[in-house]
């Protein structure tokens, strides 16, 4: 597991509960109040802006139908293909040219000028939670520097949490 966290100095105090995740969620995953994930989707190829797919890496439980925001533009995609080893290919038109690397999130509503995350963050997952296990204990952070290669969390997101920080 790649290393997230280059230093974590407040958590909430005896954790919380992930309920039942649908994926797997890793360290570093942005959380609401209530324990929801907000996906986050890390390009693997740069995108053109009249590109039809991206590519993004494995396990960020991406499913069709998924509203995938960068910046201020989300829009929504219409197929997951799953079948490379080493990546998943997305049916989506950003409309932007996006650099590899760069972290995409799970938007509320496909907008062209106003996207937000899906939920709003309060917590960053301290510990894994698995699908399949039921409701999780976990640890959740609420003050920390990430890095930024291995993160699984979104600039805008993070711009979203006071003391949150990608370094």
């Amino acid at each position: 597991m790649p290393v997230v966290f280059e230093q974590v100095f407040a958590e909430k105090p005896a954790g919380g509960v992930i309920p039942n995740p649908a994926h797997d969620i890793m360290p570093g995953t942005a959380l609401d109040a209530s324990g929801k994930p907000i996906k986050a989707y890390r390009l693997t190829k740069a995108v053109g802006s009249s590109d039809t797919t991206i590519q993004i890496e494995k396990g960020s439980g991406i499913a069709s139908g998924d509203i995938i925001g960068h910046g201020k533009k989300a829009v929504a995609s219409t197929k997951v293909d799953t079948s490379n080893p080493n990546y998943d290919i997305v049916t989506v038109t950003m409309g932007v040219e996006i650099a590899i690397g760069t972290v995409l999130y799970q938007a509320k509503a496909a907008s062209a000028d106003s996207a937000e995350p899906i939920y709003q963050p309060a917590y960053i997952l301290g510990s894994p939670a698995y699908a399949g296990e039921g409701d999780q204990e976990v640890r959740l952070i609420n003050g920390a520097n990430l890095r930024k290669e291995t993160a699984p969390i979104s600039e805008e997101v993070v711009a979203m949490m006071k003391n949150i920080s990608l370094v």
